[in-house]
């Protein structure tokens, strides 16, 4: 079990990190600088300044990654992940029918003789990944719309917010991302200390994967404070909501309460809302359901921006 990963790390990055170190430094950059630069040690850059390039990759593979990495670190405030896009971008063409599958599949005879293509199924398109990466990146937009609201703390519940998104074929909260930390308030301002991640969430990924299971085009859901000024402003945007008579803290309540309420089988059509009230040391929490991430983003800045 020898994975193509194993000639990335040996014959790809050792040689674009000399290359673009002696690329640098020939424009008069320091070793330190030039660690900063690619996020490694300055007695990493002092090894890769003397060492010759050695990589069984093409030379001009080689040459033409490190001049756009080059280009884009000599240019004005470029961010980490756009270099890393750059520097990955290659790799994944090296591996799908390229050099990299190629000394694989000769270092591998058996991944010969049964035309391996895993790489081209997985980078190129496989639905599981896709699907995963699709609701990664909707996520991402919807939180730079709530971290740019300027009424989003009007709604922001004591415990903190959560938005919580998920594909398809979700069955269990690790299959939800989620944000890691929820959602806080800082100086008056939402902010999220870390991206997305699948399996963050555990209360609001299960009140997702209910919603699911019960209304049509449901893939997202985002808690909010349940206070009745808000719950008000939710039916005016549209969401028909279904409150719960009695306070729970834990899911299998939650739901089971809500399911009492929904009464009959089959998935039910329409923008929904599920609203628990609040109790002896419970507060009232408002959970909208929408089609993605984003949408329900924009959705929750129009109530809050009627608040």
């Amino acid at each position: 079990m020898r994975p193509p990963c194993e000639l990335v790390q040996k014959e790809y990055l050792p040689a674009v990190r000399s290359s673009l170190s002696k690329a640098l430094s020939h424009t008069g950059m320091s070793q330190t600088e030039i660690a900063e630069q690619l996020e490694i040690t300055q007695a990493s850059v002092s090894k890769y300044l003397k060492q010759e390039i050695t990589s069984l990759l093409p030379h001009r593979v080689i040459e033409n990654v490190v001049e756009s990495l080059l280009n884009l670190i000599l240019s004005e405030s470029v961010p980490s992940c756009v270099l890393v896009r750059e520097l990955c971008g290659t790799c994944m063409s090296l591996r799908v029918g390229s050099h990299i599958c190629v000394m694989h599949q000769e270092k591998n005879s058996s991944l010969k003789e049964s035309h391996c293509q895993i790489c081209s199924e997985l980078l190129g398109g496989e639905e599981t990944f896709s699907q995963r990466a699709k609701v990664i990146y909707d996520m991402q937009k919807a939180l730079r719309k709530i971290e740019t609201s300027s009424t989003f703390e009007k709604v922001m519940p004591q415990v903190r917010a959560n938005l919580v998104a998920c594909e398809d074929s979700a069955s269990s909260p690790a299959d939800v991302v989620g944000v890691p930390g929820r959602i806080l308030l800082v100086d008056g301002k939402p902010r999220v200390h870390s991206g997305p991640e699948f399996g963050a969430s555990g209360h609001t990924a299960r009140i997702l994967l209910w919603a699911v299971g019960r209304f049509r085009n449901v893939r997202a859901c985002l808690c909010i404070s349940g206070e009745e000024s808000i719950v008000d402003s939710a039916r005016r945007a549209g969401f028909m909501v279904l409150c719960l008579e009695e306070s729970f803290r834990d899911v299998e309540s939650i739901t089971s309460h809500a399911d009492d309420l929904l009464g009959g089988t089959g998935k039910k059509r329409g923008l929904r809302a599920l609203h628990v009230p609040g109790g002896i040391g419970i507060e009232p929490i408002l959970y909208l359901f929408g089609s993605s991430a984003l949408v329900l983003s924009e959705l929750c800045s129009t109530i809050s921006s009627v608040l």
